[in-house]
């Protein structure tokens, strides 16, 4: 009987071959990665909400390729530069946690604690409690939603929080039409919400075109009493 060599009998290649071909992977998934032309983080101004939109950036990239967790960190850690970029070296030389093995929220975590300050915490906190729609439309009124809670863990617990929260700041007219309907995610309130507001303003621009047309109509059957009381006064001077 003929003896079958190691590296065939087992179900994974030889350790070189693996790094190999992982090595592979991981370059082409850069090349792919660089050819969005993806944003960079300079971290010379510790401003929160850059930091946040960048990152918000990084996650809609991320969602466009189908990234793995495994390259999230490593795909964003290239496109750090200036002091961010110092700041990433002290954290791979000084942490025990091997960067390769760093999920995205844990990276996003170490951001947040460098770049974003206690005093703007608390200032988001305050902020935040105090959130409503007001003029603004849903999308405006969510985008500032989103920021908030994405910038401060804690904020809301868990999506159904998240939803309920949001649901709660919405102007009265929107949110007393579906509140009765008891949404459970954050996603469906905002899709509703959304729906809620266009409805309300093709009902606006319908109501205002009825108006208009109801001033033309009154417009056209008025009699045209100023010319006939010019030449009234004609006739009959004082």
């Amino acid at each position: 009987m003929t003896a079958i060599p190691p590296t065939a009998s087992g179900s994974s290649a030889p350790i070189p071959e693996l790094l190999e071909a992982e090595q592979n992977r991981s370059l082409a998934m850069l090349t792919a990665f660089k050819r969005f032309n993806p944003s960079t983080f300079k971290g010379d101004v510790k401003d929160p909400w850059l930091m946040e939109a960048w990152l918000s950036a990084m996650e809609a990239l991320f969602e466009d390729i189908y990234t793995l967790e495994k390259d999230k960190v490593r795909l964003a850690a290239h496109c750090l530069e200036g002091s961010a970029r110092a700041w990433w070296t002290r954290v791979k030389n000084g942490r025990s946690l091997d960067p390769a093995s760093m999920t995205w929220e844990a990276f996003r975590e170490l951001l947040l604690m460098e770049y974003f300050s206690e005093s703007d915490k608390r200032k988001i906190k305050e902020d935040f409690c105090k959130l409503r729609q007001g003029n603004r439309t849903v999308w405006e009124y969510e985008r500032e939603f989103s920021h908030m809670v994405n910038c401060v863990p804690g904020l809301v617990h868990g999506d159904r929080d998240r939803a309920v929260v949001f649901e709660c700041g919405l102007r009265l007219k929107i949110f007393k039409i579906f509140h009765a309907l008891r949404l459970k995610t954050f996603e469906d309130v905002l899709d509703r919400a959304l729906w809620v507001e266009h409805g309300n303003t093709i009902a606006r621009e319908k109501r205002e075109a009825y108006e208009r047309d109801k001033d033309k109509e009154k417009s056209k059957k008025r009699p045209a009493g100023g010319s006939a009381g010019q030449s009234s006064s004609k006739l009959h001077p004082r």
